[in-house]
């Protein structure tokens, strides 16, 4: 421990810190102290604290004075440069602002006023009318300069990718016939009753692309064919008397689909305003009231909503709603279609140019059906004399992708310098 006068701590921190210190005559009074790994700068501030004492650094000179010293002069400074501004005289300054509102602008400018400046707005050129001092004008006009700036323009573009495969496959058999025993056909029984007995398929008698006549079908369990779908091929056997005919129709039927639909809305712009993009048609509807029939109409659209904020690091907070709506295939009694709805509404961060999934949805639907005579069908092998088939696989998927980019990235930086 070492007690030495405190105006030779401060030569020798001096030295030490190659700096000039000038203590006033009011510092005084000796110092007790034991320093080590201590550096200068903290050491200084801990002896004048010990002291009272406080100091004031102008460039490479360190005023060391008494606290209560220093306070009276800073409030006499402040007292002079307040009466310097209340002497000094007005003058007027014309600021225009080219990208922001003036008005959105004034309250940050009027802050700067001093006590006896005025600001106006000139809201026809968009320019501030101020009138203080030289120093306050200098002042506002460099807050308006750092503060006019472009506002972000985002381009937000979507893509909207939809994928749909179907696959269909049915197989069917129709087969049956007639067994007469008759004197028409010369095998009667013989006996008295019955004489004459008759054997015919029950499950339908329509006529059939393909056979003659019109058969018995015994098993009745033909594919989906038709014009423009599946084929078939008929069989008929019959005996040279024509008392035992047999009808035989094989039907096979398969749909294998693809398609591929990509939709593109873009949208540009400004930082936290809406945007807004529709395309589609407007379907319309006849509903039958007590009053009469009347038309309303049913949207099946494309449609992108989003509202853009540009983050400073350059990324885009985007709060954005995708939907895509179409007509479906399904319609009512009426005739009335149904609409298939997709829609996708989220908050997501991306950086700028930068490409994000903001969805999807996958979808798919696998059927397996049989139709078959009870217990004859179920027999292996030969219960496909009694049974038809049909499987059916779609497959629907959607995905939603979307792309920010700032257009004025560099216009809108704000300087801060």
């Amino acid at each position: 421990m070492y007690k030495r006068q405190i105006q030779n701590v401060l030569r020798l921190l001096a030295d030490v810190s190659q700096l000039n210190i000038i203590a006033s005559d009011d510092v005084k009074g000796r110092v007790t102290l034991k320093l080590k790994n201590v550096p200068w700068d903290q050491a200084l501030d801990i002896i004048l604290q010990s002291k009272q004492l406080d100091k004031i650094r102008s460039g490479n000179i360190i005023r060391v004075a008494p606290l209560t010293v220093l306070e009276q002069e800073a409030t006499m400074r402040a007292a002079r440069e307040k009466s310097n501004a209340e002497l000094e005289p007005l003058a007027v300054r014309l600021v225009p602002v080219s990208y922001a509102v003036a008005t959105e602008i004034q309250a940050q400018a009027s802050a700067l006023l001093t006590s006896r400046g005025k600001l106006n707005v000139d809201r026809r050129t968009n320019v501030l009318i101020v009138e203080d001092t030289a120093a306050s004008l200098d002042k506002i006009e460099r807050l308006v300069r750092t503060l006019d700036t472009q506002t972000p323009q985002v381009l937000i573009e979507a893509r909207i990718v939809q994928a749909r495969t179907n696959f269909a496959r049915s197989l069917g058999i129709q087969w049956g016939g007639t067994f007469s025993f008759s004197q028409a056909f010369g095998n009667s029984t013989g006996l008295g009753f019955p004489n004459e007995v008759g054997i015919a398929g029950g499950a339908g008698s329509a006529p059939a692309e393909g056979l003659a006549g019109a058969p018995a079908y015994l098993v009745n369990l033909p594919a989906a064919v038709g014009q423009g779908a599946g084929g078939g091929v008929g069989f008929t056997f019959g005996s040279a008397g024509g008392a035992a005919l047999l009808h035989l129709r094989l039907t096979a039927a398969e749909t294998d689909g693809k398609s591929k639909t990509i939709s593109a809305p873009k949208v540009v712009t400004t930082d936290n305003h809406e945007a807004k993009i529709l395309a589609g048609e407007q379907i319309p509807i006849t509903v039958v009231t007590a009053n009469g029939p009347s038309t309303r109409f049913i949207s099946a659209n494309l449609e992108l909503t989003v509202t853009p904020h540009v983050t400073t690091d350059g990324s885009v907070l985007l709060k954005v709603k995708a939907s895509q709506n179409e007509l479906s295939q399904r319609r009512d009694l009426f005739g009335t279609p149904g609409i298939l709805t997709r829609e996708a509404e989220t908050e997501m961060l991306i950086p700028d140019g930068e490409t994000s999934v903001l969805g999807g949805i996958y979808r798919r639907t696998a059927i397996e059906s049989r139709a078959f005579v009870p217990f004859l069908g179920e027999i292996p092998v030969l219960g496909w004399l009694f049974k038809t088939t049909t499987r059916s696989d779609d497959r629907d998927e959607l995905l939603i992708f979307i792309s920010p980019r700032i257009i004025n990235r560099s216009q809108s930086l704000v300087n801060t310098q």
